[in-house]
This record gives C-alpha cells, sequence and structure tokens, in this order.
C-alpha cells in the first residue's frame, strides 16, 4: 500500500478487512478485491502509423496496462509510459515465451522510472513476447503476447 495512504481508524479498517479476508476460504469479493484493475486486464495496445503504445501500470503493479497488443509486420516503435515511479523497461522476444523467457531479446528500451522508453524493431509476422527486464518483473507478471501480421 502505498504511504501515508490511510491513517487512524480506516486504517485499522482495512487491517481488519485483510485479515478476515486473508483468513476466509475461497475468492474475495469484497469492495478491495475491485479496487486495483488485475494485471493486464486492459484494452489490447493496437499500433497505428508504426506506433505501438504499451502503457506500464500508473499504479505500481508490476505489469503492463494490457497483456495483448498488435501490430503490422515492419519497423515499429513501441513506447512505454511510465508513470509509476518504478524502474520498468520493455523488451521484446519472438514467440510465446509467457512468464519464462524462451531466447535472446530481439530489442530492449531503456530503464524508466518517470517517462517513456522507446523500443525501435522490424518486426515480422508472427508471435512475439514483450516483458520487463528488472529481476523478478517477467516472473511476477509484467509481459505480454504481441501478434504481428
Amino acid at each position: 500500500m502505498p504511504k501515508n495512504l490511510a491513517s487512524g481508524a480506516i486504517l485499522a479498517d482495512i487491517a481488519a478487512y485483510v485479515t478476515q479476508s486473508a483468513d476466509a476460504p475461497g475468492k474475495d469479493t469484497g469492495l478491495l478485491a475491485t479496487a486495483v484493475q488485475a494485471p493486464g486486464a486492459g484494452k489490447p495496445a493496437v499500433e497505428a502509423g508504426g506506433k505501438l503504445p504499451i502503457p506500464a501500470s500508473p499504479s505500481g503493479q508490476l505489469a503492463y496496462v494490457t497483456n495483448k497488443a498488435t501490430a503490422t509486420a515492419g519497423p515499429v516503435t513501441i513506447e512505454m509510459p511510465n508513470m509509476s515511479g518504478v524502474m520498468h523497461n520493455i523488451a521484446i522476444e519472438a514467440g510465446e515465451g509467457g512468464a519464462t523467457a524462451k531466447g535472446t531479446p530481439i530489442g530492449a528500451s531503456q530503464f524508466v522510472s518517470k517517462g517513456t522508453a522507446t523500443l525501435k524493431v522490424t518486426l515480422k509476422p508472427g508471435a512475439y513476447t514483450f516483458f520487463c527486464e528488472a529481476p523478478g518483473h517477467r516472473a511476477a507478471g509484467m509481459w505480454g503476447t504481441l501478434t504481428v501480421k
């Protein structure tokens, strides 16, 4: 939880809710269960005019806003806006590697904590995986699938 988000009685209520939810079997259906969007649950990113925006989660989650993207074959500039304050980058590898690396990245951006990282690649039709190279981020779910047609 971000620093100073809650205090006093509200903080005690949150602690009680978390304790209750952690002890209960099954899926959490309370207010906090929907307070944060699921990682990668945003609309698929679509390349237009050679630019493909894939933002990092602004909330600081180890995720991109989406986990699906599409592009046309050829030169593509992938832009990763990151306003979270957490260091992220975006890298691409051929194939659908998921949370586990399947090969050498064909390209990677610089790391940024605030601002936009960019990556220029020339893509052939097929499936690719985009992911963050920061230690542990990919394994935590910061990856997605890029389909190139």
